[in-house]
Order: C-alpha cells, then sequence, then structure tokens
C-alpha cells in the first residue's frame, strides 16, 4: 500500500489533471455510443443518457480549461477547484450506484422498462471502471494542497 501512495505522490497535478479530465471524456464517449439504442428502447432513456454523456464530455472540459484559475485578461479571481472536485465524485458516483441497481433490482421507475433487470455488457464494466478510475483520482486531486494545483500551469 505504501508503495502505491508512492507512486500516486510522484504523478504531478496538471499531468493528473489531464489524465483525470480523459477519463471524463472517454466515460462520456462510452454513454455516447450507447445512446442511440437507448432512444430505441424510450425517448426517457435515451435522454439520460444523451445527458450523461454531455455532463462528462463537458466537465472533462472543464477540468483541462481551469476556470477555476485566475485570469488577468478577464480579471477573474477563480474559486476553488474543491467543489468542482466533489461534483464529479458525487456525478459519477450516482452513475454507478445506478447501474448497479439496473443490473440487480431493475431499471429504476420510469419508462416501458420499468422493473428489468439489464444485462452487464463489456461496454457497461468499461464505463464504470472509467468512473471509479475517475473518482479515485479525483479523491487524489481533493488531497493534494491547493497551492500546488495553481504551480506549474
Amino acid at each position: 500500500m505504501n508503495q502505491i501512495k508512492q507512486y500516486v505522490q510522484t504523478i504531478e497535478t496538471k499531468k493528473l489533471l489531464y489524465g483525470t479530465a480523459g477519463l471524463s471524456v472517454a466515460a462520456a464517449f462510452v454513454h455516447g455510443i450507447v445512446t442511440p439504442e437507448h432512444f430505441e428502447e424510450w425517448w426517457g432513456y435515451g435522454t439520460f443518457f444523451l445527458i450523461a454523456a454531455l455532463a462528462q464530455l463537458f466537465y472533462g472540459l472543464f477540468l483541462v480549461f481551469q476556470p477555476w484559475q485566475p485570469d488577468p485578461i478577464r480579471e477573474t479571481k477563480g474559486f476553488s477547484v474543491t467543489y468542482l472536485y466533489w461534483a464529479g465524485i458525487i456525478g459519477n458516483g450516482f452513475l454507478i450506484v445506478l447501474y448497479l441497481v439496473t443490473r440487480t433490482v431493475g431499471i429504476p421507475f420510469f419508462g416501458p422498462e420499468a422493473g428489468e433487470v439489464e444485462e452487464i455488457t463489456v461496454l457497461s464494466l468499461v464505463s464504470k471502471m472509467l468512473e471509479a478510475i475517475l473518482i479515485i483520482a479525483l479523491f487524489i486531486l481533493l488531497r493534494r494542497p491547493s497551492i500546488e494545483t495553481n504551480q506549474g500551469m
């Protein structure tokens, strides 16, 4: 466990931030791939997947463009990234929990397939793996000192 902790500490915050953004964009891509088939099942399922894909895409872009950094040109002071990281943890955590519910108990409440248990596919497992790693990376970023986040960017 100490070896893992030491390795994680050697990763530059900027690289970790960009890697985290890449994970979010990759998860968005997976959700985007399956959106059409969910629209075929019911417009509500398709809309949910479209919103999830767009949210993950824009979240990844948000991490890359770093609007929390002070910008002398636009005269912005920046803001704390803590809320942004927590938003990613909660949002992706919600998607993982919903996935577990739909694969064990069944689709909750809505649509023509409400109560039916969805099948587990390789693509769905890939998206959950990306989201789980994304959450871990966001927790690591949360633990980094905020001063380090501002250095070298």
